[in-house]
């Protein structure tokens, strides 16, 4: 398990780096008030789940090939979600709940094989509950788009406000900013 832990640690750092770096080429193909709104919130979003993310990586490395490959889905996720500021806020939606599927199913991991007690059982706990809470707004919010003509960046200032309230509740409910 320690050889596992140490590349799967080693290598999930490199891969934010790259996926952070390669988000900045798309840049230039942004040109709606919404996609820079979005491709910003996304970094920082990113980054304050990065934060999260490698402490539990720590506390909660993978113990066979196929965790890494979960590893692999949620770095996958996250550069969906950045690339998907390109295109459509529809995509955009799309992107992010399907991300948070992923983090749901690797908590559900972590859940399974680890048993966690006390703080960290709390910590999997809220997050795994208010993942399923923004997958649940985020198909609210694709349903109002394809239902209603509803500018872009209205849907999108809905989706930073909710996201915003859930991170912050969620933080609450465990009693902490960082899981470190």
């Amino acid at each position: 398990m320690g050889r596992l832990t140490n590349i799967s640690l080693k290598f999930m750092d490199i891969m934010i780096g790259v996926v952070l770096g390669l988000g900045f080429q798309w840049w230039p193909n942004l040109h709606e008030p919404w996609q820079y709104a979005a491709f910003i919130f996304v970094y920082v979003d990113l980054v304050d789940y990065w934060i999260d993310y490698s402490s539990a990586l720590k506390r909660f490395p993978p113990k066979r090939e196929l965790d890494i490959m979960l590893d692999v889905a949620v770095i996958f996720m996250m550069f969906l979600y950045i690339y998907s500021t390109q295109l459509s806020i529809i995509y955009f939606l799309i992107s992010f709940g399907a991300f948070k599927l992923v983090d749901t199913l690797w908590l559900a991991r972590v859940r399974v094989e680890y048993h966690p007690e006390g703080r960290e059982e709390r910590f999997v706990q809220t997050w795994i509950r208010y993942n399923l809470v923004e997958i649940i707004y985020t198909g609210g919010l694709l349903l109002v788009m394809l239902n209603y003509t509803m500018p872009a960046l209205t849907i999108l200032i809905a989706f930073v406000v909710l996201r915003l309230a859930t991170r912050a509740l969620a933080s609450l409910q465990y009693k902490e900013v960082y899981f470190a």
